[in-house]
C-alpha cells in the first residue's frame, strides 16, 4: 500500500535531511521508522502524504500510496484523510480550538453511534459533560488521544502515527500500545517512535534513518555547562544538588491551597509543593489528572479561576492577573507543544534574541560587555544552543525545519534566556530518543546545581522521574502521594501510584 524508493529530501544547499531511503508498507504490518532526533523521521512521514516542510525539497526518490504518486499535490489532496492520515506529535495543533469535541468527532465519524465508541477506544471518557469540551479544557494527554480519535474516524486504509504514546502515562501507553497492534491487523501503519517497548511489541519491520551520518552534535561535556554569563543569575550561596522539600535551602516556589477551575468543572483542589533552588521535583499522574493545569497557574498563564498562596523567590505573586516584569522573567515555562510554542516564520536565532532582549533590554544586549560576558548576539545564541546540545547552524533555521526533538530543545534555549529562576518542565523528553533525552536531564541537573536554578517536572517518564529527589502523584487534581521517586516504586501507597509505577 506504500512504496518509497530513494527518497531523498533537503535543502537547495547543504546536507540532506533525508538521504536514499526506501521501505514498503503492506495491508496487515506495521513499520517502524527509528534514529536518533533529528534523523528526518518525520520529514519522512510527512512525505508519505504529499508534505514538504518549507525550505526543504524532495531532490530524488518517489512515494507511492496505494500505487498513485503523493507527491503530485492533487493526489496527494485526494488521498488524505480517507485513504491515509497522520497523527502528529503536537496533538493540539489538530483539535479546532472553538469548537467543542463531540463537534469534531461528529463530523468526521460516519455515523452518531460512532462518536462514543471512538472515545472509548482510545481511552477518553464518553459522558457528554466531556464531550462538550473544548481544546484547551482537556490535558495534553487527552488531547493526544482525542486527536487519535479524529484520525480513527475516517477509517483510513493507512496510518501513520508519530510518538503516538509521547506525553502519556505508563497506563495509557499500555492501552495505545495494545490499540495500535490491533490497528496493524487490519490496516497499513508506519510508526515513528523513540518508545522501544512500543516498536518491539507492535513493528513488523524497522527502518533505521540517520545511520549514515553521525550522531547528533552536541558540545563537550553535557551536564557542565553554566547559562551565559551575560544571561546568568548570582546565586545567593552554592546549592547542593540533592536538596529535598524541608530541608535550609531557600525555595525558588512555594504553593499553598491552589485551587483551579476550567469553567465550573474543577481541575486542581487543595495543591501544596514547594521547590527549593537548585533541586527538582517531578510531577506524576495519570492523564487528565491537572498536570498541566499545574503548571500553568505557577506560570500566571491559566485561562480559568484559580486561588492560591504563591511565592516566587521569597515574592508572593497572583496566581492569576497581571504580574510584574520580574515576576513573569522568574518563572519559564518550557511547553508540552512545542510546535504552537514556537513561531513559525520565525528563525531560531530571532527567538533567542527576542526572549533575551526581553530579559535584559535590547540596550544591554547591544552593549553590555567585559570579560566573561556573551552579549554579542551571534555568539549568545551560538552558546544558548550549545546549552542544549544544538548546533551553531540551527540558529537559521525555522520550526518547520527542526525535528520534534530539536524544537523542544530550542524552546528550552529560549527559557534559559529569559534568566528564570524556577523552569517549569512540561513533558520536556516527550519527544527524544532515550539517549538525547538523558543528556537534555543531565544539562538540567548541571544548570540547577551550578546556577541554584528550582525544576519542576511534569512528565510521564518516570525514568525521567529519577533525576528528581522529591515526586508527587497527581490524581483527580489532588496530590494522592508524594516521596523520593525510588520509595515510589518500591512502597507507594496509593492505588495510582502503584498502577503507574507497576506498569
Amino acid at each position: 500500500m506504500v512504496r518509497v524508493e530513494g527518497l531523498t529530501i533537503g535543502p537547495s544547499s547543504g546536507p540532506p535531511v533525508v538521504e536514499d531511503v526506501g521501505f514498503e508498507v503492506r495491508r496487515g504490518e506495521a513499520v517502524a521508522l527509528v534514529g536518533r532526533s533529528g534523523a528526518g523521521k518525520t520529514t519522512t512521514a510527512l512525505a508519505l502524504l504529499g508534505h514538504v516542510a518549507p525550505g526543504l525539497a524532495v531532490r530524488s526518490g518517489t512515494v507511492r500510496v496505494v500505487g498513485e504518486d503523493v507527491l503530485a499535490a492533487a493526489v496527494a489532496t485526494r488521498l488524505r484523510g480517507r485513504t491515509i492520515a497522520y497523527l502528529g506529535q503536537d496533538p493540539a495543533s489538530d483539535l479546532h480550538p472553538t469548537r467543542r469535541l463531540r463537534a469534531q468527532l461528529r463530523e468526521a465519524a460516519r455515523s452518531e453511534a460512532d462518536v462514543g465508541r471512538l472515545l472509548s477506544a482510545v481511552g477518553l471518557p464518553t459522558e457528554p459533560a466531556f464531550q462538550r469540551r473544548y481544546a484547551h479544557q482537556i490535558s495534553g494527554g487527552q488531547a493526544q488521544r482525542a486527536a487519535f480519535a479524529l484520525v480513527l474516524a475516517g477509517q483510513p486504509d493507512i496510518l501513520v502515527l508519530d510518538e503516538p504514546t509521547a506525553g502519556l502515562d505508563a497506563v495509557l501507553t499500555r492501552a495505545i500500545r495494545d490499540l495500535i497492534g490491533e490497528l496493524a491487523a487490519r490496516h497499513a501503519v508506519v510508526l515513528v517512535s523513540h518508545d522501544r517497548a512500543l516498536v518491539d511489541a507492535v513493528a513488523t519491520r524497522t527502518v533505521t534513518l540517520g545511520a549514515r551520518h553521525p550522531p547528533a552534535w552536541r558540545p563537550p561535556g553535557v551536564g557542565t555547562h553554566s547559562m551565559p554569563a551575560a544571561l546568568a543569575p548570582t546565586p545567593a550561596a552554592p546549592v547542593p544538588g540533592t536538596a529535598v522539600p524541608g530541608t535550609a535551602v531557600p525555595d525558588v516556589l512555594s504553593v499553598s491551597g491552589l485551587r483551579a477551575w476550567h469553567g465550573r468543572l474543577p481541575a486542581l483542589v487543595g495543591i501544596d509543593l514547594t521547590v527549593p533552588g537548585g533541586g527538582c521535583v517531578a510531577v506524576v499522574g495519570p492523564s487528565g489528572s491537572g498536570k498541566s493545569t499545574l503548571a500553568r497557574c505557577i506560570a500566571g498563564i491559566h485561562r480559568g479561576r484559580a486561588l492560591a498562596t504563591m511565592r516566587l523567590a521569597g515574592a508572593e505573586v497572583p496566581v492569576t492577573g497581571r504580574r510584574a516584569r520580574e515576576q513573569r522573567r522568574a518563572v519559564a515555562l518550557v511547553p508540552q507543544d512545542s510546535v504552537g510554542a514556537l513561531n513559525p516564520r520565525e528563525s531560531v536565532r530571532r527567538a533567542l534574541l527576542r526572549a533575551a532582549g526581553a530579559n535584559l533590554g535590547p540596550h544591554r544586549l547591544a552593549s553590555q560587555g567585559g570579560p566573561g560576558h556573551q552579549t554579542d548576539p551571534d555568539a549568545l545564541v551560538t552558546e544558548l544552543l550549545g546549552q542544549v546540545g544544538l548546533p551553531a547552524g540551527h540558529a537559521d533555521r525555522r520550526p518547520g525545519a527542526l525535528s520534534g526533538g530539536e524544537r523542544q530543545r530550542v524552546s528550552l534555549a529560549r527559557a534559559l534566556a529569559c534568566q528564570p529562576r524556577l523552569l517549569l518542565c512540561d513533558e520536556v523528553t516527550s519527544a527524544l530518543d532515550s539517549q538525547t533525552g538523558e543528556q537534555l536531564l543531565e544539562l538540567l541537573a548541571g544548570l540547577r546545581t551550578r546556577l541554584g536554578l528550582g525544576v519542576l517536572m511534569i512528565t510521564h517518564d518516570l525514568s525521567a522521574a529519577r533525576h528528581a529527589e522529591w515526586t508527587l502523584v497527581l490524581a483527580d487534581g489532588a496530590i494522592v502521594d508524594q516521596g523520593p521517586p525510588e520509595t515510589l516504586r518500591t512502597s507507594g501507597s496509593h492505588p495510582v501510584t502503584q498502577a503507574l509505577f507497576g506498569a
